[in-house]
């Protein structure tokens, strides 16, 4: 218990002294769980997975005027396995999914939440790989996430242009290094050794890698958490999940057992996941208020 105190505390104090005020989504997304995926940058709808009538795990927004819920994606095979949020006038999600019933081609779709498109398979001819999305870039031009090139394969770190739809590899990974974060301007990428647990600046353009250490004033993301838009909170996702005033060091006072927090862009609202007795219900916590708005079930 003593342990896991000074841990918490070394982590906040780790984060007022390297953390830059400008910092936004500039590394990994820590998530425990994959129920509550966010807001829209307007935060007129929210967006959340659970099971449909085929009991297969699909997206759905809930529209907050009028507090419809509707779904975005409706599969009756290969359920969704994750999603993210983009930024944008109209709302988007990327998610990635089975490619076939074997489920050993994970493919990554984007798809737009308000019109009747298809979702777009942006990842068509990767064949037998697997995917995982890594994080979005702070000012959502990018997608990044890690695919494989089969079993036995190196993962390579590529990112999707979310505006020009252009997929590229960022990094070639020629061992197996794991992608931690990437630097604002979005020209480098930070790299660890799992190995050695040594961090590499690699450049995207020139495909340089210099070694570098834990205070370079590149990168963030380098402990385990989330941070809000303009970095006013710190999300700490664990067994006890907690968000952070930065300003204070002070917890929000949500509701006891609330999980799987996500900060709303405009920093005013979490979403959250709670339990009602045996029925898991979806919330909205206002900040400001400190108060809670019922927002559906979870199938």
């Amino acid at each position: 218990m003593k342990q896991g105190i000074r841990l918490f505390i070394l982590t906040l104090f780790f984060l007022s002294c390297v953390v830059p005020a400008q910092a936004q989504y500039w590394g990994v997304w820590q998530k425990t769980h994959n129920i509550t995926l966010g807001l829209s940058s307007d935060e007129k709808w929210v967006f959340f997975m659970q099971k449909n009538d085929a009991g297969i795990t699909n997206i759905y927004k809930i529209e907050l005027k009028t507090n419809a819920v509707t779904p975005v994606t409706n599969f009756t095979d290969r359920p969704v396995l994750s999603g993210i949020v983009l930024f944008g006038k109209s709302p988007a999600v990327v998610y990635a999914r089975p490619a076939s019933a074997k489920g050993d081609d994970i493919h990554l779709y984007r798809i737009n939440v308000l019109t009747t498109d298809p979702p777009v398979d942006f990842t068509p001819k990767d064949g037998t790989s697997s995917k995982q999305i890594l994080g979005m870039a702070y000012n959502g031009r990018y997608v990044y996430y890690y695919s494989d090139k089969g079993p036995g394969s190196h993962k390579d770190t590529y990112r999707y242009d979310c505006t020009q739809y252009i997929l590229e590899d960022a990094f070639p990974n020629d061992k197996d290094y794991e992608t931690i974060a990437w630097n604002k301007v979005q020209t480098h990428l930070l790299l660890r050794d799992p190995r050695k647990g040594d961090l590499y600046k690699y450049s995207i353009e020139t495909t340089e890698r210099q070694k570098t250490d834990s205070l370079d004033s590149d990168f963030m993301g380098l402990a385990k958490v989330n941070y809000s838009l303009s970095q006013k909170y710190i999300h700490i996702p664990s067994a006890d999940e907690k968000i952070i005033e930065t300003a204070t060091k002070n917890p929000i006072a949500l509701p006891s057992g609330a999980y799987d927090l996500m900060i709303g862009p405009k920093e005013t609202s979490v979403l959250y996941v709670n339990k009602d007795g045996n029925i898991t219900k979806l919330y909205l916590y206002d900040i400001e208020k400190k108060t809670s708005k019922e927002l559906t079930v979870i199938k």
